[in-house]
């Protein structure tokens, strides 16, 4: 009861004049504007400043009414960071866990403004018990720092002196996990800023991955082993060693790393689910991603951006494997979602993408009469550098399209703006197999669809597709359904038209 009393006072002499936060309720007459403004962005009654302002005032956005009630709102928003919520499942994630220890020192730290150091010492050791049991070691040494003012203030030389121990100890580790962070950083940056630059530091990659080694093997601090972790997979990734990356993963998922027990706290399960899903794929192990996505679905909250993404790379699975009705069943699932509509624009592009070259593979011909594809066929897309594994997509696409409908001179407009990517940004951007897949739309185009003439012409460059079949994530290409099923699908097009005379 003593300290319920101690934080009325507190909470009494120095609260806000007006509550900070909003009313997350249904608007009613006695709603403030915010929660109604709150409202009207919710469900998109209003998407520009003009809009908000004539709805609410009856005003152009010039009005300061509006722009105080923006700005407030703004704040209250905010506010709210404080008290989100990171529980997926009933299953706390490590984002929840340092909330807490978040929470629990910054309320220590206001009562330490206020002179309540009975209280903020409670909080304090809380956080202190918290930020060590989940390996939080900036927090443990923020824990640590307000224990040793209390501890002063309150005369306690003995508790001191422990305290200032285990501080030394823990700003030591500290200071070694920041080196480590600032060094993971750095190499990162210069293996993804650009092509030239990854070649002149991906082995430097490898020296800093040993040398974390070496810290992890000394420390065996989480913090260090994420980001060692991390950096090994994205060198694998880079480098196209998808089959490295699986052992890798599976050694984590059972709860070790080097043969050192890691902290089953800060383990994101999920994060390594999707890296385990994408590994597979891209090391062409379908069968066996199939299945290892099928047995850890259940560990996906529905309509999250994780659960789209595990869809994702389900869907990319089948269709990779030619499991043509379970990748039908699983895009149907996806576009029932509730929250399919509520997705951006280009995450919904993406999926309709995925849709058509689905219906394409699955019905071989004729797909576009039946499907409402036309915005997909008809305009060819402009060149965006954001998106160019998306729109070479698009390009593939409309060239099978105009194959089926045996239209040269479209085949010869959607080749020469394949051919401008090639020039400017396939021999950077692009890997070998999308470079083979733009020369072997160029023999059809070059052979005017004549069959036997483009079956003699290709058969070097199929053999060399075969042959480079894994691709490191260097390349920012979205090979849908791989090319080689492409390449099947117009050689049975064009022996279609063949046996029909044209």
């Amino acid at each position: 009861m003593e300290d319920l009393k101690r934080l009325v006072r507190i909470i009494s002499k120095r609260k806000q004049r007006q509550y900070p936060l909003l009313e997350l309720k249904s608007i009613n007459e006695n709603s403030s504007k915010e929660n109604i403004f709150f409202r009207y962005i919710k469900r998109g009654a209003v998407n520009t400043d003009d809009e908000a302002s004539k709805l609410i005032y009856g005003t152009k956005s010039d009005d300061d009414r509006y722009r105080m009630l923006k700005s407030r709102l703004k704040q209250k928003l905010l506010n709210h960071m404080f008290f989100l919520e990171f529980t997926d499942f009933n299953q706390k994630s490590s984002a929840q866990f340092e909330q807490e220890c978040i929470q629990q020192l910054h309320q220590s730290k206001m009562l330490i403004f206020t002179g309540e150091n009975k209280i903020a010492k409670s909080l304090a050791i809380k956080a202190l018990t918290s930020a060590e049991r989940y390996e939080f070691t900036k927090y443990s040494l923020s824990s640590l720092e307000y224990l040793v003012k209390i501890y002063s203030d309150n005369c306690q030389p003995h508790l001191f002196d422990d305290i200032v121990k285990k501080l030394r100890i823990t700003r030591d580790l500290f200071q070694l996990e920041e080196e480590t962070r600032e060094q993971y950083y750095f190499i990162k940056m210069m293996i993804v800023k650009s092509v030239n630059s990854r070649k002149k530091n991906i082995e430097n990659a490898v020296e800093v991955i040993e040398r974390f080694k070496k810290l992890w093997s000394k420390t065996k601090s989480f913090n260090i082993f994420e980001y060692l972790y991390q950096l090994i997979v994205l060198h694998k990734e880079l480098t196209g060693d998808f089959n490295g990356i699986i052992p890798i993963l599976q050694e984590i998922q059972a709860g070790s790393f080097m043969g050192i027990s890691l902290n089953i706290y800060r383990l994101e399960k999920i994060k390594i689910i999707q890296s385990m899903s994408f590994a597979y794929l891209k090391a062409w192990e379908f069968e066996k991603g199939i299945k290892y996505v099928k047995d850890n679905l259940e560990y996906f909250e529905e309509s999250t951006s994780e659960w789209y993404a595990i869809y994702e790379t389900y869907f990319l699975l089948n269709l990779h494997n030619k499991n043509y009705k379970e990748a039908l069943s699983i895009i149907d699932y996806v576009f029932d979602n509730k929250t399919f509509d509520k997705l951006l624009d280009e995450d919904k592009e993406k999926w309709k993408l995925f849709n058509a070259y689905l219906h394409l593979v699955f019905t071989g011909n004729f797909f576009m009469r039946n499907l409402n594809f036309k915005k997909i066929v008809e305009s060819v897309p402009e060149y965006d550098k954001e998106k160019e594994g998306f729109n070479a997509a698009v390009l593939v696409l409309q060239f099978l399209f105009f194959i089926e409908q045996r239209q040269l001179d479209e085949l010869i407009k959607r080749r020469d703006v394949l051919k401008g990517y090639m020039a400017n940004h396939f021999k950077e951007n692009f890997s070998y197999r999308s470079r083979t897949m733009y020369k072997l739309i160029n023999i059809v185009v070059e052979s005017k669809l004549d069959l036997k003439l483009i079956m003699q012409k290709s058969r070097y460059l199929t053999k060399k597709l075969d042959e480079n079949k894994i691709v490191g994530s260097a390349y920012t290409e979205l090979e849908i359904v791989p090319y080689e099923h492409i390449w099947e699908l117009i050689v049975n097009m064009l022996r279609y038209h063949e046996r029909r005379g044209f």
